[in-house]
């Protein structure tokens, strides 16, 4: 019996009531460590009982047989279709990797309830193949952040969509482990390519390759999270092999994985972590997505990204909770979280407020500042919302006086809101206020807007 917590059955019943409204395909968005494989498959056993058939798609081999292993633990019967496993092509339940299906269009029963994990992904030919391929059958995508790196929305194929609670909310419930987040050093990237909307691979891991980025990982990890296991994202396969040797060099136990690497060698250095024999996991983009190791007690971000997607799934490696975690640790040596080295905008806080669309997203200009604001402690290089002082060490940043401009013959304060603005900004009694007032002033986004705005007024008056 699956048993699902009250936010998972508001999500359910929300995805039912899209399907009974005559939507097709449904995209269901939760946090990464929400239970979204659960809440998958109760949808999947509650289909299957009904004698129909059921496919349940990601696009590797790796998650295809996490996702066995969750339907034996909650006793649900399946074929998976990969090498190694002899697949029962008339089972109601079929577990596979997009490929392996892709290859089989046509040749077994056709499905009548399609689950795409990780559909974030929907976008490449394989995927698009399959989704198009039954048009009878219902959809369901899971994903933790609904966005394409090429900025197109899941609205091409997703009509729906299912919104779960937000990451704040589960960490305060307890779903989610509270963290603590670090950005020590951050790497210069200025030179560096861009290929399909990220940094391109080979020019970021020599970046990433030099001593003084890993040896500033190193004495981080001693100093602020010392023999605790955590999983370290490398730029490339050879930059993970190198930091795994220099941890060990360290005298800190560490193994390197990655999806080359043969899958008994692979999950027994997993295990080996899990039983905190190893302290380290490095890896090269394999535990991004749909690695669930509630016993990670830190990640170690040694790979920028462009991607908002990428970086929340690497963060929220370490955000299951655990018995004796009390709290994760985050060490972004890469600056995704605040302002980059190469001068582009973060990725804010992995709890900050998102709005998530099926929409085509909009770029932004380099011009406009980022939606969510985030300050950095000198003292211990603590990342957290704007406030009077630094929450982890408790330093008071000096009052930094503004600029003023002389202009002929007359003071001018520089601001970013001219002085009517500020003042009707300042009559707005409550947050719904500003959110309102957002909204009059045509902000694509008024809710993050009145929430930086209330969240820097509250600052100011704790000061």
């Amino acid at each position: 019996m699956i048993e699902l917590r009250p936010y998972q059955t508001d999500l359910i019943a929300d995805i039912r009531q899209a399907y009974r409204e005559g939507h097709r395909a449904v995209a269901a968005v939760a946090p990464t460590g929400s239970g979204k494989t659960v809440m998958g498959t109760y949808m999947a056993q509650s289909a299957s009982a009904k004698r129909n058939v059921v496919w349940w798609l990601t696009h590797r081999r790796e998650l295809a047989a996490q996702a066995s292993q969750s339907f034996h633990r909650m006793g649900l019967p399946h074929s998976m279709i990969a090498g190694g496993h002899v697949a029962n092509p008339h089972a109601t339940v079929q577990i596979a990797s997009i490929p392996t299906i892709a290859r089989r269009l046509g040749k077994l029963p056709p499905p009548n309830f399609i689950v795409f994990d990780e559909t974030h992904h929907i976008g490449a030919s394989q995927w698009d193949e399959i989704f198009h391929a039954y048009p009878g059958a219902k959809i369901l995508g899971l994903t933790a952040t609904p966005w394409r790196l090429d900025g197109q929305g899941l609205g091409r194929w997703y009509t729906h969509m299912a919104l779960g609670p937000a990451p704040a909310d589960l960490i305060e419930a307890g779903a989610l482990s509270p963290y603590r987040l670090f950005a020590p050093s951050k790497p210069d990237l200025k030179g560096i390519g861009v290929t399909g909307g990220d940094y391109a691979k080979g020019a970021l891991a020599d970046a990433m390759n030099k001593p003084q980025i890993v040896g500033d990982a190193i004495q981080h990890y001693r100093e602020l999270c010392p023999g605790k296991r955590a999983v370290v994202f490398a730029a490339g396969i050879e930059n993970s092999h190198k930091i795994a040797q220099q941890f060990r060099d360290a005298g800190i136990p560490a193994e390197h994985v990655d999806g080359t690497m043969p899958t008994e060698e692979r999950d027994a250095k997993v295990r080996q972590f899990e039983a905190g024999q190893t302290l380290i996991l490095t890896n090269d983009s394999l535990f991004g997505e749909g690695f669930d190791v509630p016993a990670i007690e830190a990640v170690i971000l040694l790979r920028p990204t462009k991607s908002l997607s990428l970086y929340l799934q690497m963060v929220g490696r370490a955000l299951r909770p655990s018995p004796g975690k009390d709290h994760a640790i985050i060490l972004d040596h890469a600056g995704n979280s605040s302002l980059r080295a190469d001068g582009g905008q973060g990725h804010g806080l992995p709890d900050d407020p998102r709005e998530w669309s099926l929409d085509d997203r909009e770029k932004r200009k380099a011009s406009e500042k980022a939606e969510v604001a985030v300050k950095q402690c000198r003292e211990c290089f603590h990342v957290f919302r704007p406030a009077p002082k630094c929450p982890a060490c408790g330093h008071v940043p000096p009052v930094q006086v503004r600029e003023i401009e002389v202009v002929e013959g007359k003071l001018e304060e520089v601001t970013n809101i001219p002085r009517a603005k500020f003042q009707e900004q300042g009559q707005a009694q409550t947050l719904d206020d500003l959110i309102q007032l957002g909204r009059m002033r045509g902000y694509k986004n008024p809710t993050f807007w009145a929430q930086k705005v209330w969240s820097s007024r509250q600052g100011r008056r704790a000061a």
